[in-house]
Protein backbone atom coordinates (compact mmCIF):
# COMPACT_ATOMS: atom_id res chain seq x y z
CA UNK A 1 0.00 0.00 0.00
CA UNK A 2 1.07 3.59 -0.30
CA UNK A 3 0.49 6.55 -1.36
CA UNK A 4 -3.97 15.57 21.82
CA UNK A 5 -7.31 15.93 30.24
CA UNK A 6 -10.27 17.24 28.28
CA UNK A 7 -11.41 20.30 28.05
CA UNK A 8 -8.65 23.10 28.59
CA UNK A 9 -6.43 21.30 25.81
CA UNK A 10 -2.85 20.88 27.05
CA UNK A 11 0.89 19.75 25.18
CA UNK A 12 3.83 18.49 26.35
CA UNK A 13 6.92 20.67 26.45
CA UNK A 14 8.28 19.38 23.94
CA UNK A 15 5.23 20.03 21.48
CA UNK A 16 5.22 23.36 22.69
CA UNK A 17 8.58 23.33 21.54
CA UNK A 18 7.59 21.62 18.17
CA UNK A 19 4.85 24.32 17.68
CA UNK A 20 6.75 27.39 18.62
CA UNK A 21 9.47 26.24 15.74
CA UNK A 22 6.48 25.74 13.38
CA UNK A 23 5.21 28.96 13.99
CA UNK A 24 8.53 30.29 13.10
CA UNK A 25 8.37 29.49 9.88
CA UNK A 26 4.90 30.52 9.83
CA UNK A 27 2.97 27.31 9.67
CA UNK A 28 1.04 27.25 13.28
CA UNK A 29 0.19 23.80 14.53
CA UNK A 30 -0.49 22.41 11.51
CA UNK A 31 2.19 21.65 9.76
CA UNK A 32 5.22 19.46 9.02
CA UNK A 33 6.57 17.37 6.20
CA UNK A 34 9.49 18.14 3.92
CA UNK A 35 12.07 15.01 3.71
CA UNK A 36 12.27 14.64 7.72
CA UNK A 37 9.01 15.44 8.57
CA UNK A 38 9.69 19.12 9.93
CA UNK A 39 8.93 21.50 7.15
CA UNK A 40 5.68 23.21 6.30
CA UNK A 41 3.01 24.46 3.95
CA UNK A 42 2.53 28.37 4.24
CA UNK A 43 0.21 29.38 6.84
CA UNK A 44 -3.77 29.71 5.84
CA UNK A 45 -5.32 32.78 6.82
CA UNK A 46 -8.92 33.97 8.30
CA UNK A 47 -11.61 33.09 6.53
CA UNK A 48 -15.41 34.71 5.78
CA UNK A 49 -16.16 31.70 4.22
CA UNK A 50 -15.79 29.27 7.18
CA UNK A 51 -15.92 29.49 10.96
CA UNK A 52 -13.79 27.28 12.40
CA UNK A 53 -10.75 26.88 8.99
CA UNK A 54 -8.85 28.93 7.61
CA UNK A 55 -8.29 29.68 4.39
CA UNK A 56 -5.75 28.08 2.06
CA UNK A 57 -3.10 30.33 0.61
CA UNK A 58 -2.85 30.05 -3.67
CA UNK A 59 0.06 27.56 -3.52
CA UNK A 60 -2.36 25.05 -1.85
CA UNK A 61 -5.84 26.00 -2.57
CA UNK A 62 -7.91 23.64 -4.60
CA UNK A 63 -5.07 21.16 -5.00
CA UNK A 64 -6.06 17.97 -5.64
CA UNK A 65 -6.00 16.68 -2.06
CA UNK A 66 -3.15 13.91 -1.75
CA UNK A 67 -4.03 10.52 -2.42
CA UNK A 68 -4.11 8.18 0.88
CA UNK A 69 -4.19 4.47 0.06
CA UNK A 70 -4.01 2.86 4.00
CA UNK A 71 -5.76 -0.11 5.92
CA UNK A 72 -9.04 0.71 7.82
CA UNK A 73 -8.79 -0.45 11.07
CA UNK A 74 -12.43 -0.94 11.80
CA UNK A 75 -12.70 -2.98 8.86
CA UNK A 76 -9.46 -3.95 8.23
CA UNK A 77 -9.46 -3.69 4.44
CA UNK A 78 -7.74 -1.61 2.00
CA UNK A 79 -9.19 2.18 2.41
CA UNK A 80 -8.09 4.60 -0.75
CA UNK A 81 -9.61 8.60 -0.84
CA UNK A 82 -10.71 7.26 -4.62
CA UNK A 83 -13.87 5.92 -3.03
CA UNK A 84 -14.62 9.42 -1.39
CA UNK A 85 -15.36 10.84 -4.75
CA UNK A 86 -18.18 13.21 -4.44
CA UNK A 87 -18.21 13.39 -0.58
CA UNK A 88 -16.33 15.90 1.62
CA UNK A 89 -14.27 14.74 4.17
CA UNK A 90 -11.80 15.70 6.84
CA UNK A 91 -8.37 14.49 7.07
CA UNK A 92 -6.65 14.83 10.61
CA UNK A 93 -3.43 12.66 12.51
CA UNK A 94 -3.94 10.41 15.63
CA UNK A 95 -2.17 7.96 17.97
CA UNK A 96 -4.15 5.82 19.58
CA UNK A 97 -1.96 6.54 23.31
CA UNK A 98 -2.11 9.73 23.16
CA UNK A 99 -3.09 11.41 26.51
CA UNK A 100 -4.54 15.17 25.58
CA UNK A 101 -5.00 16.30 22.01
CA UNK A 102 -6.32 13.26 20.23
CA UNK A 103 -8.42 12.15 22.23
CA UNK A 104 -10.16 15.95 22.23
CA UNK A 105 -9.74 16.19 18.57
CA UNK A 106 -12.03 13.41 18.34
CA UNK A 107 -14.62 14.84 21.00
CA UNK A 108 -13.98 17.79 18.61
CA UNK A 109 -14.74 15.92 15.46
CA UNK A 110 -17.81 13.57 17.00
CA UNK A 111 -19.56 16.63 18.28
CA UNK A 112 -19.65 18.71 15.31
CA UNK A 113 -20.98 15.41 13.44
CA UNK A 114 -23.43 14.75 15.84
CA UNK A 115 -24.61 18.51 15.11
CA UNK A 116 -24.51 17.85 11.36
CA UNK A 117 -27.48 15.75 11.88
CA UNK A 118 -28.73 13.36 8.93
CA UNK A 119 -26.19 15.63 6.95
CA UNK A 120 -23.04 13.81 8.82
CA UNK A 121 -23.62 10.36 6.93
CA UNK A 122 -22.72 12.76 3.60
CA UNK A 123 -19.24 13.92 5.23
CA UNK A 124 -16.42 11.39 6.25
CA UNK A 125 -13.32 11.74 8.53
CA UNK A 126 -9.70 9.82 7.90
CA UNK A 127 -7.96 9.77 10.79
CA UNK A 128 -4.11 8.80 9.81
CA UNK A 129 -1.81 7.20 12.44
CA UNK A 130 1.29 8.79 13.57
CA UNK A 131 2.20 5.86 15.39
CA UNK A 132 2.84 2.96 13.09
CA UNK A 133 4.18 0.77 16.30
CA UNK A 134 1.21 1.22 18.67
CA UNK A 135 -1.72 1.96 16.35
CA UNK A 136 -2.38 -2.05 15.70
CA UNK A 137 -5.75 -2.51 14.06
CA UNK A 138 -7.17 -3.90 17.41
CA UNK A 139 -5.45 -0.52 19.39
CA UNK A 140 -6.99 1.43 16.79
CA UNK A 141 -10.73 -0.83 16.77
CA UNK A 142 -10.95 -0.07 21.04
CA UNK A 143 -10.24 3.52 20.44
CA UNK A 144 -13.04 3.99 18.20
CA UNK A 145 -15.38 2.53 20.77
CA UNK A 146 -13.91 4.29 23.44
CA UNK A 147 -14.79 7.49 21.43
CA UNK A 148 -18.26 6.57 20.53
CA UNK A 149 -17.18 7.25 16.86
CA UNK A 150 -19.71 6.64 13.71
CA UNK A 151 -18.91 4.65 10.69
CA UNK A 152 -17.77 7.27 8.84
CA UNK A 153 -14.78 7.78 10.87
CA UNK A 154 -12.37 5.92 9.61
CA UNK A 155 -9.08 5.39 11.40
CA UNK A 156 -6.51 4.52 9.12
CA UNK A 157 -3.01 2.73 10.37
CA UNK A 158 0.03 0.85 7.74
CA UNK A 159 3.48 0.19 8.31
CA UNK A 160 5.74 3.22 8.65
CA UNK A 161 6.73 2.76 4.69
CA UNK A 162 3.20 3.25 4.24
CA UNK A 163 2.55 6.07 5.93
CA UNK A 164 5.74 8.32 5.53
CA UNK A 165 4.26 9.65 2.20
CA UNK A 166 1.21 10.78 3.41
CA UNK A 167 2.63 12.67 6.33
CA UNK A 168 4.69 14.28 4.03
CA UNK A 169 2.15 15.14 1.42
CA UNK A 170 -0.13 16.87 4.67
CA UNK A 171 2.88 18.35 5.88
CA UNK A 172 2.43 16.18 8.99
CA UNK A 173 4.72 15.60 11.44
CA UNK A 174 4.33 11.84 13.68
CA UNK A 175 4.77 11.02 17.02
CA UNK A 176 8.04 10.77 18.13
CA UNK A 177 9.05 6.85 18.72
CA UNK A 178 8.85 6.64 22.48
CA UNK A 179 7.88 9.49 23.69
CA UNK A 180 4.81 9.17 25.65
CA UNK A 181 3.78 12.82 25.41
CA UNK A 182 1.69 14.47 22.57
CA UNK A 183 4.46 15.99 20.41
CA UNK A 184 2.94 15.60 16.74
CA UNK A 185 0.83 17.98 14.25
CA UNK A 186 -2.35 18.99 15.24
CA UNK A 187 -4.64 19.88 12.19
CA UNK A 188 -7.51 18.71 10.12
CA UNK A 189 -7.87 19.45 6.74
CA UNK A 190 -11.06 19.82 4.84
CA UNK A 191 -11.15 18.15 1.43
CA UNK A 192 -14.39 18.87 -1.27
CA UNK A 193 -16.41 16.92 -3.05
CA UNK A 194 -14.03 17.48 -5.78
CA UNK A 195 -11.42 15.72 -4.19
CA UNK A 196 -9.72 19.47 -3.80
CA UNK A 197 -7.72 21.29 -0.27
CA UNK A 198 -10.33 23.14 0.81
CA UNK A 199 -9.32 24.97 4.06
CA UNK A 200 -7.80 23.86 7.47
CA UNK A 201 -7.98 24.11 10.98
CA UNK A 202 -5.14 24.24 12.98
CA UNK A 203 -6.16 22.04 16.05
CA UNK A 204 -3.17 22.75 18.55
CA UNK A 205 -5.59 24.98 20.70
CA UNK A 206 -9.47 24.15 20.83
CA UNK A 207 -12.14 25.00 18.46
CA UNK A 208 -15.78 24.78 18.19
CA UNK A 209 -17.81 21.61 16.94
CA UNK A 210 -20.24 24.13 15.53
CA UNK A 211 -17.76 25.88 13.99
CA UNK A 212 -16.55 22.72 12.55
CA UNK A 213 -20.53 21.76 11.58
CA UNK A 214 -21.21 24.82 10.00
CA UNK A 215 -17.63 24.31 7.74
CA UNK A 216 -18.68 21.06 6.66
CA UNK A 217 -21.70 22.17 5.58
CA UNK A 218 -20.71 24.88 3.38
CA UNK A 219 -18.24 22.21 1.88
CA UNK A 220 -22.06 20.26 1.08
CA UNK A 221 -23.77 23.19 -0.24
CA UNK A 222 -20.97 23.79 -3.00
Amino acid sequence: MSVEPLGRRTLAPLALLLLALVALVGCGSSSGGDDDGSGGPPPSTPSSRFAAAGTLPPVLAERPAPAIRLTDARSGEPFDTASLRGTPYMVTFLFVNCPDVCPLIGQEIREALEQMGGQAERVAVLAVSVDPRGDTAEAARTWLRRQRQPQNFHYLIGSEDELSPVWRAFYAAPQIAGDPESAHTAVVWLIDARGRLAAKVDAGTSFEPADLAKDMRTLLSE
